[in-house]
């Protein structure tokens, strides 16, 4: 159950990417962020914590969450929905290194699906010169963004097994609005939003925000960090999907290897517990 919510968290993640491609036509990433989480802030008012320790935790996640919202938004205004969702993708193979500096042991068969992740996410992002095209100022930013993603979900993972894995969630969501306005007003982007902007705001609020950050803090809670991110490889293989769905981007052969690879990679230690082997025993 605990893989099935990650799955469906990253499809949710996967599917974003579209609506925010398109709202990146009418206002600044910055000020599209500062709305869409508070909104969600809003949302998860009554799940606010007590404790200044649980508010300290949430506010230091919320800052690498922000960072990597930002940096990757950012990049949507520089290159396509496929190519951004794929990029991000490379962070699955910076958490276990991490996680592991942080005192979590990630078992053998949980590096050979990472490494088999992994190279599904290069195929997927090189494997198309053509459709995704070449490489761009929006692809630095959106790797800047993969890697405070990986801080994130690292430190996620160490604090979540304190048994206060939804009282995390506020403070996330006050830090990266929070951030956003003030960046939006530095930078004066702060303008009255248009429909297509309010609508998309509120949509991945509540479900790219609210619906996903619950089932991924819940996955967390009952996963070995290394293996929650093995599934969230997933990402760039929904981002490619809906991509080709809703916007017409395409994908050629190797990128579907690639797809395909991240499926593999995910499965792997599942298929090594089919086999008799000890696995997804989570190190508190």
């Amino acid at each position: 159950m605990a893989t099935l919510a990650l799955i469906l968290a990253t499809a949710i993640w996967g599917w974003s990417f579209v609506p925010v491609k398109e709202a990146m036509g009418y206002t600044s990433p910055l000020w599209f962020l500062a709305l869409r989480f508070a909104i969600a802030s809003l949302l998860f008012l009554p799940l606010a914590p007590r404790r200044l320790r649980d508010w300290g935790q949430g506010l230091v996640l919320g800052a690498f969450l922000f960072a990597g919202y930002a940096f990757q938004t950012w990049g949507l205004v520089y290159t396509t929905a496929q190519k951004s969702g794929l990029i991000t993708g490379l962070s699955v193979v910076l958490v276990p290194p991490i996680a592991h500096i942080f005192g979590e042991k990630t078992p053998l068969h949980t590096w050979a699906g990472m490494g088999i992740a992994a190279a599904g996410v290069a195929i997927l992002a090189l494997g198309g010169g053509g459709p995704l095209g070449p490489a761009s100022f929006g692809d630095f930013l959106t790797v800047l963004g993969a890697i405070s993603y990986a801080l994130y979900l690292a430190l996620q993972g160490r604090w979540v097994g304190e048994g206060k894995w939804h009282r995390l969630l506020l403070p996330q969501f006050v830090a990266v609005g929070g951030l956003s306005a003030l960046g939006a007003a530095l930078a004066g982007e702060i303008s009255f939003p248009t429909g297509v902007v309010w609508r998309t705001a509120a949509s991945t609020a509540v479900l790219a925000s609210g619906v996903s950050f619950w089932l991924l803090l819940w996955g967390q809670r009952h996963l070995p960090t290394g293996y929650a991110a093995l599934v969230l490889a997933l990402e760039p293989a929904f981002a490619a999907l809906f991509g080709w769905w809703l916007l017409g981007e395409t994908l050629v052969g190797l990128q579907i290897l690639g797809a395909g690879l991240i499926l593999l990679g995910i499965l792997w230690p599942n298929v090594w517990a089919l086999l008799g082997k000890p696995t997804l025993q989570r190190v508190e």
